[in-house]
């Protein structure tokens, strides 16, 4: 593998002018803290493809090598592998799958003047630009100096969202028996953007999504799905509905998809198979969030059922806060026989606080959006808060 440095993309240089860039305002996934800035891209050939991360740093520079080893320990999408100098570079986001072509030549490009230079000693600075490129899909304008250019658009890499998720010490309600656990998990869009969580338990090396649906089904009637064969195989889900708390929530099988893990899987949810520890959620992609092509996330706090009892009633109570917004303090209004603690987590689904008070103090708590969730003996409601 042959690798090659020339610096210039912000420069006056002739030959940087050909070449595809970004601006860093259309950057859509910073990695890193600090004041100073660098714009990273690579360039594929097969499919020839430009994706681009930022990069913030402190100091007046930073060894481009540091500068992969954060964006692939941050994006789990990206890595390289080099031994010396850079051998294979990898993005795979569940549509693109993309590596150096075999016996691709590896060139790189920042900011306009020839260097030879390695990855793991070449320094960029605040306001560069640093594109590597496969020269299948480069052109080359200086044959004498080995010096390519690349024209293809460059485009934004999304950033990876935060998928909420669930302590498995906070589920409620658990289905199944054996030593292996799994948490599933419903983001539903209507009535309202609100996801549930259920507990599953089960023996064996995995089950299949399909499988722990049914099961939960089967024990919990207020949960029910239909699916039919797919024309590519396997099944689809064609609707999903909870009637919890008098609220009927749906999920059409046109909207929806699941995560494993945070991570969107490909595989029909017959045959996509669950292990001990894993996180399945379901969701529509019209509340996600779009970190890539058709892949999304759901950043709802994540709620967990109260266990079905199909003989007791279910503690409909209501409950509201104020003031909302807030600065300093709320009160909180239960209107329930059977409380039992007041729960505040924020955007991301962290806890933050659990209380059994119902006056909370707030002075400690940054400005921002959370969630109130009240919860009694056998049931649980949530409010957003406001925090000034």
């Amino acid at each position: 593998m042959f690798l090659l440095g020339i610096f210039g993309l912000f420069s006056t240089n002739l030959f940087a002018q050909e070449d595809a860039t970004i601006d860093p305002a259309d950057i859509k996934f910073w990695i890193g803290e600090g004041e100073s800035e660098v714009v990273f891209i690579v360039n594929w050939a097969e499919p020839d493809t430009a994706l681009a991360w930022g990069y913030r740093f402190v100091g007046e520079n930073v060894v481009m090598k540091t500068i992969m080893d954060d964006i692939a320990a941050a994006d789990y999408r990206f890595s390289y592998e080099a031994s010396g100098f850079i051998n294979d570079l990898h993005f795979n986001d569940g549509v693109l799958d993309l590596s150096l072509v075999e016996a691709g030549w590896l060139t790189y490009l920042i900011n306009g003047e020839s260097t030879w230079d390695t990855y793991d000693v070449a320094l960029v600075s605040d306001g560069e630009y640093v594109k590597i490129g496969d020269t299948h899909c480069g052109t080359m304008i200086d044959p004498e100096n080995w010096i390519y250019v690349y024209e293809k658009e460059v485009a934004p890499v999304y950033a990876l969202g935060e998928e909420a998720t669930i302590d498995p010490s906070e589920i409620l309600y658990w289905i199944g028996e054996g030593e292996n656990e799994a948490i599933f998990a419903v983001n539903f869009a209507d009535p309202e953007d609100v996801c549930f969580a259920w507990g599953y338990r089960f023996d064996g090396e995995s089950v299949t999504i399909k499988e722990m649906m049914e099961a939960i089904a089967a024990v919990d009637q207020r949960f029910a799905f239909n699916d039919e064969p797919s024309s590519w195989g396997g099944y689809m889900l064609t609707d999903l509905t909870f009637n919890y708390n008098e609220v009927h929530y749906e999920l059409s099988g046109y909207n929806a998809m699941y995560n494993v893990n945070g991570v969107q899987s490909w595989y029909t949810f017959d045959e996509q198979t669950v292990i001990n520890g894993d996180f399945v959620k379901w969701g529509d992609y019209t509340i996600g969030t779009e970190i890539a092509a058709w892949t999304y996330v759901w950043e709802t706090p994540v709620q967990p059922v109260t266990a079905y009892d199909a003989v007791g009633e279910v503690d409909a109570f209501e409950m509201s806060v104020y003031p909302n917004p807030a600065t300093d303090f709320i009160m909180v209004n239960v209107e329930t026989q059977n409380f039992v603690s007041v729960q505040i987590y924020d955007v991301m689904g962290r806890n933050v606080l659990t209380t059994t008070e119902t006056a909370i103090d707030l002075r400690s708590m940054e400005a921002g959006v959370y969630f109130v969730t009240v919860r009694s003996a056998n049931s649980a409601k949530t409010t957003k808060l406001i925090v000034k």
